[in-house]
C-alpha cells in the first residue's frame, strides 16, 4: 500500500483511498500543536547547543594556536 501511495503514476481506486482514510482515521492518535511546538522547540534547541559547543570548541582551537605560534615566534598577541 505504501508503495502505491508514493507513486506519481498510480491512481487510489475510490475503495481503496476510503479504507486508507478509515484506517488513517481510526488509528486514534491526534495532531496536538503544543507537542508539535514541544518538539520542534527541542530539535531547535539542540541544534542551537551544538552550534555553541563547535563555535567554542574552534575558538579554544584558535587560542591553543596562537599560543603555539607565539612560543616559537617569541612574539606576544
Amino acid at each position: 500500500m505504501s508503495v502505491s501511495t508514493l507513486n506519481n503514476s498510480m491512481r487510489l481506486s475510490d475503495s481503496m483511498e476510503r479504507d486508507l482514510m478509515t484506517s488513517m482515521l481510526s488509528n486514534g492518535e491526534s495532531t496536538s500543536i503544543t507537542s508539535l511546538a514541544k518538539s520542534v522547540l527541542a530539535v531547535l534547541k539542540s541544534g542551537i547547543v551544538t552550534v555553541w559547543e563547535y563555535t567554542i570548541e574552534v575558538s579554544e582551537a584558535m587560542n591553543e594556536a596562537r599560543a603555539k605560534d607565539a612560543r616559537f615566534t617569541g612574539s606576544q598577541w
